[in-house]
C-alpha cells in the first residue's frame, strides 16, 4: 500500500496551528518519513487538492484546524472534496481547534472522520503514528469519532510539557509568532483560549526560548512577536503576580539574538491585561522592544458586566493602563466586545461613555461584536448587536483615527452561524 500523505490547509486564521502541529511531526521519530503537504485556502484550493491526489497514490489525511467563522466554508470543502472520484475515497479528514474542541459532534456531522479536542501536539502525534501502522485510535485521549450518531471520545489528556514540543516548524520552516506561555486562570465567560488549553498557566523558560530562537535563526527566523494571554504575566507562577524580572530576563536573553527593532512585545497577535500595565512594566518594555502601542482589553464599561464576564480588572483599571500608556509615549490600543450577553441600555451607555473618555484622552479603539463559541460558558448566548443609534458614533470615530475593528462583520457572521 502506498504511503499516506498529510495535507495541512492553510488560511491566515490558522498559522500558528499549523506551525505547531507539523512542529509535532518533526519531533516525532516514528514520523519523520511521513510525507507533508501545506495547501492554501484560495480559489484554487480543490485544483490543488486534486493535483495533489494525482501526484501521490497513497491516502490522503486532511489536517483542518478552524474557528467558528470558517465552518460553513469547511463543511462545503469537505463535501465537494469526498464527491471527487479521485480524492474522495482516499481522504481522510482530521479536525481540531477552537470550534471542534467546542463543537465535536456538529464537526463530525459536517464530515470530519475525527476530531482531536483541545492542546492537539501529543494526541496528534500518537493519532498519526497508530494510523501509520494500522492501529486503532479510539483509545487516545482527546480524539473523537462518530459511532451510531454519537460522539465517542477518550477524555483529554493533562496539559502538556511545552518544552517537549517546538513553538514553530524549523524543518517545513512554518513560523510564527513564539508562544511562550499557554493557559489563563482567569475564564473569561466569552474566551475560548482557558477551555481549549485549561486553566493551568505553563511557560516555556528563557533558556528553552533562547536555544530555540538561536536554531530557528539558522533557517531565517529574524523577527519576534509573541503568543501569550498576557505578555507581562510571562514568568507568573500563579498567571496572575506579575514577576517583571522574569520578563526582562526573557526579552535581555532574546534580544541578544535579536536587535530590539524586531523585537514586538504585548500587541498583536496578543496583548497585556489592564490591571498587568504598571510605569515599570512600560519603562521595560521601552528598553528592550520596538513597539510603538501596546493592545489590552476593557470588553466593557459597565462594573456590572465586568464581573459577570469573570474578567477579573475594573474599569478604573482601564483608564490607568490608558494614561501610563500615553505617558510612556505609547499608543493605547483597547478592545470592546459590543453585545454582550446581559448587556442593558445601562451598559451599553457606560461603554460608550469609556470610549468617549479614552479617545479624548489619546487611546485607540479596537471594536469587536459578541459572537457565541462553543466550548464557553456564553454559547448557547444569542449574537450579540449594535444598537443603530451608536452606529455614527463609531463611524465618527473611525474618520478620526480613534477606532478600528470589524464590528458590521463579526455582527452579520455571528447571525448567520446562529441561523
Amino acid at each position: 500500500m502506498a504511503d499516506p500523505c498529510v495535507v495541512f490547509l492553510m488560511d491566515r486564521h490558522n498559522l500558528n496551528s499549523v506551525a505547531a502541529l507539523s512542529a509535532a511531526i518533526e519531533t516525532c521519530a516514528d514520523l519523520t518519513t511521513l510525507p507533508v503537504r501545506f495547501v492554501w485556502w484560495d480559489r484554487s484550493v480543490q485544483r490543488e487538492m486534486l493535483r495533489l491526489a494525482r501526484e501521490t497514490a497513497g491516502p490522503l489525511w486532511l489536517m483542518l484546524s478552524f474557528m467558528s467563522p470558517a465552518r460553513a466554508r469547511i463543511h462545503a470543502l469537505v463535501q465537494a472534496l469526498r464527491s471527487q472520484p479521485e480524492i474522495g475515497n482516499r481522504l481522510l479528514v482530521i479536525a481540531g481547534g477552537p470550534h471542534p474542541t467546542g463543537a465535536p459532534l456538529k464537526v463530525l456531522q459536517d464530515g470530519a472522520d475525527i476530531v482531536v479536542q483541545g492542546e492537539g501536539e501529543w494526541a496528534f502525534q500518537q493519532l498519526l503514528v497508530r494510523l501509520q501502522s494500522g492501529q486503532s485510535v479510539d483509545d487516545i485521549p482527546g480524539v473523537c469519532w462518530l459511532a451510531e450518531g454519537q460522539v465517542r471520545h477518550v477524555p483529554q489528556a493533562h496539559p502538556i510539557d511545552l518544552e517537549q514540543y517546538l513553538p514553530f516548524s524549523l524543518k517545513y520552516e512554518r513560523f510564527a509568532p513564539l508562544e511562550i506561555t499557554r493557559g489563563c486562570l482567569f475564564a473569561c465567560h466569552f474566551c475560548q483560549t482557558p477551555f481549549l488549553h485549561g486553566g493551568k498557566v505553563r511557560h516555556r523558560s528563557v533558556q528553552y526560548l533562547r536555544e530555540f530562537v538561536s536554531r530557528a535563526i539558522t533557517h531565517g527566523y529574524d523577527f519576534l512577536r509573541f503568543v501569550t494571554p498576557n505578555a507581562f504575566g510571562y514568568g507568573s507562577p500563579d498567571g496572575k503576580t506579575i514577576d517583571l524580572a522574569k520578563v526582562e530576563e526573557l526579552l535581555v536573553a532574546l534580544g541578544q539574538l535579536i536587535p530590539r527593532e524586531r523585537i514586538y512585545f504585548g500587541t498583536f497577535p496578543s496583548e497585556v491585561r489592564p490591571e498587568s500595565v504598571t510605569k515599570e512594566a512600560l519603562d521595560l518594555l521601552r528598553r528592550h522592544a520596538a513597539n510603538d502601542s501596546l493592545l489590552f482589553g476593557a470588553q466593557t464599561g459597565s462594573p456590572r458586566l465586568l464581573a459577570a464576564l469573570h474578567r477579573g480588572h475594573t474599569v478604573e483599571d482601564v483608564y490607568r493602563a490608558t494614561r501610563l500608556t500615553l505617558d510612556a509615549g505609547l499608543q493605547p490600543i483597547i478592545d470592546f466586545i459590543f453585545g454582550l450577553p446581559g448587556e442593558a441600555a445601562e451598559d451599553i451607555r457606560a461603554t460608550m461613555r469609556v470610549i468617549t473618555d479614552l479617545t479624548a484622552m489619546g487611546g485607540i479603539i479596537h471594536s469587536h461584536t459578541f459572537m457565541p463559541l462553543p466550548g464557553t460558558p456564553f454559547a448557547d448566548a444569542k449574537p450579540g448587536k449594535i444598537s443603530r443609534q451608536y452606529h455614527p458614533v463609531l463611524d465618527r470615530l473611525s474618520s478620526q483615527g480613534k477606532h478600528f475593528g470589524q464590528w458590521r462583520k463579526q455582527q452579520a457572521m455571528s447571525q448567520r452561524l446562529n441561523d
